[in-house]
């Protein structure tokens, strides 16, 4: 019994000693702190194109930064509301993903995990046409002492404009008749859009305005041009005035890439919808939008009318010609070209 009491004591010293003798291989793990400035730039990827256009920029309204370790765990999160392109925060060193999120309406201050956000969705309705929803990402090396990252954020939302329409009618007859431009609308427009900017099927929340025609609705001022009072564009033959007043509409990706044209509602193309009358009865001139992504800019430069439209806003007219011309933007460029009908 004494001999045991007695090993237990020398063992018990010696393992004293070793900890003594190799202090580091005991202490727990310091976790080095850092700090990295945040830098959010949109100077080229959403630039605006016109002084009509959207003069929107990340200095019109809050950044929430969050910040992401390679296990999808948030290591730290900052807000700006000093209507300022950059913030400073503190966090852990090692190699993290940083997500910049422009102008949302939401409270991102709870999202734990980098799979929650990008699982969340923005909504066309929370836009308005001076404030814009962007979001961008960046990797980042962070170590000891003070660091900086540009994240380039880009809209949500699908530019498409129109610059002119011409009456061009061949027969004699439309010729003579009083032509009227009342509106200038896109129908089947998708109402969210993941963070990843990216609409698939399985992200469709059921969310749609204009479904096949115009709707009164909350998104309106994004996606519809109605004139209070029609826009003569043609009188008589001898009498033509094509409008020239360019309009700037704004839409979510809509993933659908089979169109259809069923009376019923499924998912279809998005479509941009020039609503007239001739003699009185009313036409439509739609083009296709297909597949809208993310910043990019449709854009007709003329639509040259030579016959009679459709008699529904979501059935494309039968006869006529289409020529495109590509033109390079500040947007990316989805198409840009003159339609004919």
């Amino acid at each position: 019994m004494f001999k045991r009491g007695l090993f237990m004591a020398v063992m018990a010293i010696l393992s004293l000693a070793c900890t003594k003798e190799n202090p580091s291989e005991q202490a727990p793990h310091q976790t080095q702190m850092a700090t990295l400035q945040v830098n959010v730039s949109d100077v080229v990827t959403t630039r605006a194109t016109s002084v009509k256009d959207s003069q929107i920029g990340v200095g019109e309204g809050d950044i929430q930064v969050l910040v992401f370790n390679s296990d999808g765990n948030l290591v730290a999160f900052g807000k700006n509301n000093a209507s300022s392109s950059n913030l400073t925060i503190s966090l852990p060193t090692g190699v993290v993903k940083c997500y910049a999120l422009v102008n949302s309406t939401e409270n991102l201050s709870t999202v734990s995990k980098e799979s929650v956000l990008l699982q969340k969705s923005s909504y066309l309705k929370n836009n308005a046409t001076s404030k814009m929803e962007m979001i961008g990402s960046a990797t980042k090396t962070v170590s000891a002492g003070v660091n900086s990252v540009t994240i380039a954020v880009k809209r949500f939302a699908a530019k498409v404009q129109i610059d002119k329409i011409t009456p061009a009618f061949t027969s004699p007859a439309h010729k003579a008749m009083e032509f009227k431009l009342t509106g200038i609308y896109l129908i089947n427009v998708n109402g969210s859009c993941p963070y990843s900017q990216v609409s698939t099927a399985s992200t469709d929340n059921g969310l749609w305005y204009n479904r096949q025609k115009y709707v009164s609705g909350e998104c309106n001022f994004l996606i519809s041009d109605r004139f209070d009072s029609p826009v003569t564009l043609q009188l008589s033959a001898d009498t033509v005035t094509p409008y020239t007043t360019s309009h700037y509409l704004y839409c979510y990706p809509n993933p659908t890439t089979t169109d259809s044209s069923a009376d019923s509602w499924s998912h279809r193309y998005t479509r941009l919808v020039v609503e007239t009358t001739l003699a009185g009865k009313t036409y439509y001139y739609p083009v296709n939008i297909p597949t809208p992504a993310a910043n990019t800019l449709y854009q007709i430069t003329n639509m040259k009318i030579t016959g009679l439209g459709s008699d529904s806003p979501d059935k494309l007219v039968e006869k006529g010609t289409i020529s495109v011309s590509i033109t390079v933007t500040d947007w990316s460029t989805g198409f840009s070209k003159e339609v004919e009908y």
